[in-house]
């Protein structure tokens, strides 16, 4: 059932690519367009949003995924991205420092110790927990590999790696040898204008916690500028990868 998994805006996955106030704004228009006429006001301010109910209520939001949140009960239904939407451009973020890891099923690997879910800034490099072997992630780039037991254990250790502290030293690059629906090939969702980067990811923020991409693997893929394009993937209902990548053209220079 949609929503049934519990709390979905503890993170904010988007931060890197809303820094900028132009960016928020193209957002709160985007939020605007997907609610109703008894909604509340949403403004981009340094930060964040406010949040302005007609009753008085106000609510700053840091966040994306607080912000839909706190709007979520006036927002139409999740349905397809609306191509005709062109709300504004987003920031393009700092160059990935992250390391991509390939969860990879191996009847050898060890399940995941509390450490991986529960590690503090004292803990060991994410590397400790890896085979320490490259593989190529999607035939495009390298990444780290990392071996788990069976397909439970693969769906665990992806949520992990999409969850504080992880999250911010390491991303999904790919997965093999998991034969389930949230793990499939993901159904791609494309643009071809900058200009409509916000309105994607107001749109698969509003889909992801309404449950909607739970067992349904999504990637979104648009420019950014001249030079980047946008690089987003959800499995599980959780955003395992957000960042910038560069162009076509850009990496052919």
């Amino acid at each position: 059932m949609c929503g049934a998994c519990g709390d979905r805006a503890a993170l904010d996955w988007a931060r890197p690519f809303l820094a900028g106030l132009p960016a928020r704004m193209a957002v709160a228009t985007a939020v605007t367009r997907l609610a109703g006429a008894a909604a509340p006001k949403v403004s981009a301010r340094a930060g964040g949003w406010l949040v302005s109910a007609r009753t008085g209520r106000q609510t700053v939001c840091t966040g994306l995924t607080e912000l839909l949140a706190a709007v979520r009960p006036w927002l139409r239904a999740p349905g397809p991205f609306d191509a005709g939407q062109a709300c504004g451009r987003v920031v393009v973020p700092p160059p990935e420092t992250r390391r991509g890891v390939l969860v990879r099923v191996d009847p050898s690997g060890l399940e995941l110790g509390a450490e991986m879910l529960e590690v503090d800034a004292g803990a060991p490099e994410l590397g400790a927990e890896l085979a320490g072997v490259d593989a190529n992630a999607g035939g495009a780039e390298p990444a780290d590999v990392l071996l788990v037991p069976d397909a439970g254990a693969a769906r665990r250790a992806v949520l992990r790696l999409a969850s504080p502290p992880w999250s911010s030293r390491a991303f999904l690059a790919g997965l093999d040898g998991v034969d389930q629906a949230w793990a499939a090939p993901p159904t791609e969702v494309t643009s071809d204008n900058p200009d409509q980067v916000a309105d994607l990811l107001v749109w698969v923020e509003h889909a992801r916690q309404a449950g909607c991409q739970d067992e349904m693997p999504l990637r979104l893929r648009a420019p950014l500028d001249a030079a980047s394009r946008l690089d987003v993937e959800l499995r599980a209902g959780h955003v395992v990868r957000a960042r910038a990548m560069p162009a076509p053209s850009a990496r052919r220079a």
